[in-house]
């Protein structure tokens, strides 16, 4: 009997683990379609989770080691960081295909969801994004033109939906120009579209952008907080905010948020696409924002008579109510009671 037990356990220890991971977690150099890539896994990394594919492409004379280290940090945040290195100098044609099948094949063998694709280009890499980000074969859920900018061409259909993109480059950047066209190029024609400038930066990496872009993509990504939105530099003191708003003569607005709103749909509209809103984002800038969690300020939601989250509440130069929403919250309601506390009242040109 004692024999049968042990052989048992033995048995039960030499039981068979789950499969490998077709990568090594970390960053390691690959090498696939003929076009070396360097690879970035995260830890842990498990098959029957559902991760994000990156892509991010060098600049002219660039390396896949640098680009890999630039972005190694989305690694913990769930995401594969893929950086290859074009044969030449910069980017051509032939290895854009090769990219394409390196996109391709990690899709295939890791466990990536559906549209949770991520593509990034700096500087001639972001001149070369637009063909792979757009390929019809794909289904990118977003795009990130740095230091570079979308210069004209075709878009698929189901990005206005599916597809979110953001140009990124330094004030000083001889291409800041084509960063700031891209909204124009782009706008209407994708889920959402936006440009940021990080000032007294030349064509460099935009360092100081990086904490609102990873948010952006996580954003894209389609993950949802409540609470977790970088669109405006929200404060969370309602007394120092209104007597800001008293000292320099501008309106405001407080957002209430509900911990357990995560599965509520109407929470994730209003920060992941009413926030976006281009109208929104515009006024809404120009005040003084103020983001409250409702649990741990329920006087202050019940003295504005609010009662349900996700709410908002625009208020006047002196700290009274303008207006108040919850619930369902459309783009087009809010941005015109932030309009009407907001100093310029002319929308943004594009």
């Amino acid at each position: 009997m004692h024999h049968i037990v042990l052989l048992l356990f033995l048995l039960l220890g030499a039981a068979p683990q789950g499969p490998e991971p077709p990568y090594p977690s970390g960053s390691s150099a690959q090498e696939h379609a003929g076009l070396k890539f360097q690879l970035v896994m995260p830890e842990g990394y498990d098959a029957a989770k559902q991760y994000a594919l990156f892509i991010v492409l060098h600049g002219y004379g660039g390396t896949e080691t640098g680009m890999a280290g630039s972005f190694a940090v989305l690694a913990e945040r769930d995401f594969v960081v893929c950086a290859p290195k074009s044969t030449a100098e910069g980017w051509d044609e032939g290895d854009l295909q090769k990219v394409k099948e390196i996109v391709h094949h990690l899709a295939k063998v890791l466990a990536i969801g559906p549209g949770r694709l991520h593509g990034l280009g700096f500087s001639n890499g972001g001149w070369n994004l637009a063909p792979l980000v757009f390929d019809e074969d794909f289904e990118f859920a977003s795009a990130c033109w740095m230091a570079a900018g979308f210069q004209g061409g075709s878009v698929p259909k189901r990005a206005k939906k599916a597809l979110g993109a953001i140009a990124l480059a330094g004030g000083d950047d001889p291409n800041r120009g084509a960063a700031e066209g891209t909204v124009g190029l782009l706008e209407g024609k994708v889920r959402s579209v936006e440009c940021r400038i990080q000032p007294g930066l030349g064509h460099e990496f935009p360092d100081k952008l990086m904490p609102y872009y990873f948010y952006w993509l996580e954003v894209m990504d389609g993950r949802f907080t409540p609470g977790r939105d970088a669109s405006f530099e929200w404060a969370n003191d309602l007394d120092a905010a209104r007597t800001r708003m008293t000292e320099e003569q501008l309106g405001g607005f407080v957002y209430f948020f509900a911990a357990a709103d995560q599965e509520n749909a109407d929470a994730r509209a209003l920060q992941h696409e009413v926030f976006f809103d281009p109208l929104v984002r515009a006024f809404g800038e120009q005040l003084v924002a103020v983001m409250l969690e409702r649990a741990e300020h329920e006087e202050l939601f019940q003295e504005f008579r609010l009662k349900a989250t996700p709410a908002v509440v625009v208020l006047k130069k002196d700290g009274k109510t303008a207006a108040s929403f919850s619930g369902k919250i459309k783009a087009g309601a809010l941005a015109k009671a932030l309009r009407d506390q907001a100093k310029n009242k002319k929308a943004p040109e594009r």
